[in-house]
């Protein structure tokens, strides 16, 4: 092929976006500092122990493929030394680590510090306090090209070719790190109804209640003026015995554990479901006895499984946290009014 003439016209545009986003938390609730002379157990994830050790060592050499790990920083590091301090001084206990296995998705990097603390002398006793610790760190990057080129070729024997291409190029990467610490007595998470109450309130009264049923009271805040426990009154003795016949306590995930009963499968608990019926809304009145009311009884018709997180911390005049309110639902009444229902999560 000979070229004559020809007229070439070539563009391209390019892209490049990074993102980064961190949050962190620290919530601690009650706390005497007794048991000191026990002995608690850490639990942390493999990957960030061995990640943490391979950055202690000053003469380690730096690999090829050392580029694709999402690597603890000496910021995070620095985090959980002043966790475990703060644990230390909280408690007076010793820390002694432990390694859990954890697996990795191969479509994001994400690296997980879990870190739980239990008591080894007795893993049902309550210390009286509590801790959660969460960072999460991720970073985005997007890059995109595009190349165009369109013009005109005469060639020497006259044949003319008309000429238009174009490509794209474009890649995403995402890398997320999460350290998870959580310590001494957990908070437990039933499900609320706010009949009455646009979100829930936790009472400065504590009542006792078996509420993780392991045969021992707890102390928990109750609720407001408005709102109550979503119940299930298993052995129908028209009383709420322990966490075991509220929604949420065990598995901690109310909203799942209520889903169980969509016998019909359109997400929502109805009166098509056989277990309608035998829901009750816990409540208390101002002397604080019990009150078993049925759905009905409040003009609650429909209970939408659907939620969405709404994390907001309830605490009293003194800034001590009584509960945490994790998710928020929705519900409807028989005159079409729409009112909420709540995964909180209580203190005891």
């Amino acid at each position: 092929m000979k070229i004559e003439s020809s007229t070439i016209s070539m563009s391209s545009q390019h892209s490049l976006t990074e993102k980064d986003f961190q949050s962190e938390s620290l919530q601690v609730w009650g706390g005497d500092g007794k048991d000191s002379g026990k002995l608690t157990i850490v639990d942390i994830s493999a990957q960030a122990k061995n990640l943490f050790e391979a950055q202690q060592q000053t003469n380690s050499v730096a690999k090829a493929d050392t580029a694709d790990q999402f690597e603890l920083s000496d910021k995070d590091k620095q985090r959980i030394r002043l966790i475990q301090s703060f644990i230390q001084a909280l408690t007076g206990k010793k820390i002694k680590f432990y390694v859990l296995s954890t697996k990795n998705s191969d479509a994001e990097k994400i690296e997980n510090t879990a870190v739980n603390l239990q008591n080894v002398n007795n893993g049902q006793q309550n210390l009286g306090w509590g801790l959660h610790y969460n960072f999460q760190k991720t970073h985005i990057e997007e890059e995109s090209t595009s190349f165009s080129a369109n013009g005109v070729v005469k060639t020497a024997d006259g044949k003319v070719i008309n000429l238009d291409i174009s490509l794209t190029m474009s890649r995403k990467f995402m890398a997320s790190q999460q350290i998870d610490i959580k310590a001494g007595d957990a908070l437990k998470d039933p499900l609320v109804i706010n009949f009455d109450a646009p979100a829930a309130k936790l009472s400065a009264n504590k009542y006792s209640f078996d509420i993780d049923s392991n045969g021992k009271e707890d102390q928990i805040s109750f609720l407001g003026q408005g709102s109550g426990f979503l119940a299930l009154d298993l052995n129908d003795d028209g009383v709420i015995n322990n966490g075991k016949e509220l929604f949420g306590p065990q598995s901690g995930n109310g909203f799942a554990e209520l889903a169980q009963y969509d016998s019909d499968g359109n997400n929502w608990i109805d009166e098509s479901d056989a277990i309608y019926d035998k829901l009750r809304i816990w409540t208390k009145d101002e002397a604080g006895q019990d009150i078993l009311l049925a759905l009905g009884q409040k003009g609650i018709g429909a209970i939408y499984l659907g939620n969405v997180s709404t994390e907001f911390s309830l605490k009293d005049s003194s800034n001590t946290l009584n509960g945490q309110i994790r998710s928020t639902g929705i519900f409807l009444k028989e005159n079409g009014a729409v009112g909420t229902m709540q995964h909180v999560d209580l203190a005891v």
